[in-house]
């Protein structure tokens, strides 16, 4: 079985901080919700090359 290289986190639209999973879903219109890369997997590489 394959493991995944990022998850999911919610993070604050007002700081740009990360917030509580429980925050973030009873919040959805001042959070948002995206895919954090896995410690020691660094950049996604989904940005293009500048």
């Amino acid at each position: 079985m394959a493991t995944k290289n990022s998850h999911t986190e919610h993070r604050s639209d007002k700081t740009g901080q990360f917030v509580t999973t429980k925050y973030g879903e009873a919040h959805p219109k001042s959070t948002t919700k995206e895919s954090v890369p896995n410690p020691g997997r660094g950049d996604t590489g989904r940005g293009g090359k500048k």
